[in-house]
């Protein structure tokens, strides 16, 4: 379900753009959520991605254990496969426990990504 990718153009000969990200917040802490909603760069070789055909359920598996994050319109809920939603950094580790109690599909890779994450100002989930 979670791929890597070590350049962009395997992404590309993998499956063009059709992906959802998991991508880290690289903005400093402190910064202003507006910002921060638009501070991201698509296709980031440091990020996760679930291809279009797990997109579902990717969702149905995660979305529990993710929990709510805000939208680009402001709003907060589960991440949304279509847009831009923003976890900040005291999220990670309810994430964390929460993978842990439940092991779903491919928990370890997501576990370790957000170990990493903890150096960061939180994490995106960029829709496709």
């Amino acid at each position: 379900m979670f791929l890597k990718f070590q350049s962009q153009d395997q992404r590309r000969k993998y499956g063009g753009s059709c992906f959802i990200e998991l991508q880290f917040c690289k903005l400093p802490s402190g910064t202003k959520i507006n910002r921060i909603l638009n501070g991201y760069d698509h296709w980031q070789n440091e990020s996760l991605y679930v291809y279009d055909n797990e997109q579902g359920a990717f969702y149905q598996k995660y979305k529990d254990i993710i929990g709510s994050g805000i939208h680009h319109n402001m709003s907060e809920g589960y991440f949304d496969t279509w847009g831009v939603t923003y976890f900040g950094p005291d999220k990670i580790e309810g994430i964390e426990s929460r993978l842990k109690e439940h092991k779903p599909e491919e928990y370890e890779i997501l576990l370790g990504w957000f170990e990493e994450a903890k150096q960061y100002n939180g994490f995106y989930i960029l829709g496709v």
